[in-house]
Parts: structure tokens; C-alpha cells; sequence
């Protein structure tokens, strides 16, 4: 079950961080409203910012545009939206095309990044960016709303840990 925040907390207030598990890079197999599929493994070799949202909170819809701004400020970096709620499915396709973000929504089929038993831990509360190097390692989470620095701060973590930055190749981000 997922709260909603207006506040926002650092690195492992919520859930569990991989410091806390060992080492584990980070595995889901994400969907797409349109049905293409998006593996967050596939992602290697360049950091990930997972931004976990959902449809119906308002922080997560006006987090969209600070989020939105990182994606066009930082092309090296992959950003995914995960609606982490039972009913994404049916919402996603009509929020996307409602608000328009320039990176990709997806949501977890299976429903473990919603139950908290994905690879992700726990999620307690919407909206939580978590931040991969690129080894897709976890190397921190922020909860709520982000300010103009933060999401820069989380790449600039997420670089010093073995995420490097180079121009972006032309590696599609959708996969089938």
C-alpha cells in the first residue's frame, strides 16, 4: 500500500537500499501502455532514474515537469515513470497522452513494484525517484516533490559510483 507525501526525505528514509541488501543491480521487466516492454537490466552502461508515481496523486502529477526537465537536461541518463498502483493498466494510456512526459510511463504487470517484493523494496510512499549508476545499482532515493537540485545531485551520486557520462547512443529505449 503507497502513501502520499508532500514532504521529501533522503537516501533509505523509505524502504530498503541496496547498502542494506549487498550489491544488487536492480531487475524489472516494465510495460508500456502500448504494450512494449521496457527491461530496466537492459538499461547497463548509463544511469536510471526511476520516477514512482501515481495516476491519481497530485504531487506526482506536478513532480512531472521537474522530471520532465532532468530528461531533456540529461539525454545520457535514462528516466522511467512506474505507476505503482493495482489499477495502472487502464490509467496509464490516458494520463500519458493527458500530460505528455518526455520519457517514458510504464507500469509492473505483476504488481510487485505496487506489493513491494520487486527488486526495488519497499515503496512507501509517491512520488520516489530512485537513482541507478550504471551498473544498476541503487545509490539513493528521494521521496516527494524534488527542488531545482536534486535530481542533478542524484546523477551526480549516481556518476561518482560507476555511472559514466558520455554522449547517448543511439540505443532504443522500448523493447519488445
Amino acid at each position: 500500500m503507497l502513501a502520499l507525501a508532500c514532504g521529501a526525505s533522503t537516501s533509505g528514509a523509505v524502504g530498503e537500499t541496496h547498502a542494506e541488501r549487498g550489491p544488487q543491480a536492480i531487475e524489472l521487466a516494465l510495460r508500456r501502455p502500448s504494450g512494449e516492454w521496457i527491461h530496466i537490466g537492459d538499461l547497463r552502461g548509463r544511469p536510471v532514474l526511476l520516477f514512482v508515481f501515481a495516476t491519481f496523486d497530485g504531487v506526482s502529477q506536478a513532480a512531472l515537469r521537474p522530471t520532465s526537465r532532468f530528461a531533456r537536461n540529461h539525454p545520457e541518463t535514462h528516466v522511467i515513470g512506474i505507476a505503482a498502483q493495482p489499477d495502472a493498466a487502464p490509467l496509464l494510456d490516458p494520463y500519458e497522452r493527458a500530460l505528455s512526459p518526455n520519457f517514458p510511463l510504464t507500469y509492473d504487470p505483476a504488481r510487485d513494484v505496487h506489493h513491494g517484493t520487486s527488486t526495488l523494496g519497499s515503496i512507501g510512499t509517491v512520488p520516489t525517484y530512485i537513482m541507478l549508476d550504471a551498473r544498476g545499482l541503487e545509490v539513493e532515493r528521494w521521496v516527494g516533490f524534488p527542488n531545482s537540485r536534486t535530481l542533478d545531485r542524484l546523477l551526480e551520486q549516481a556518476l561518482s559510483r560507476g555511472g559514466v557520462r558520455e554522449e547517448p547512443e543511439n540505443v532504443p529505449l522500448l523493447a519488445e
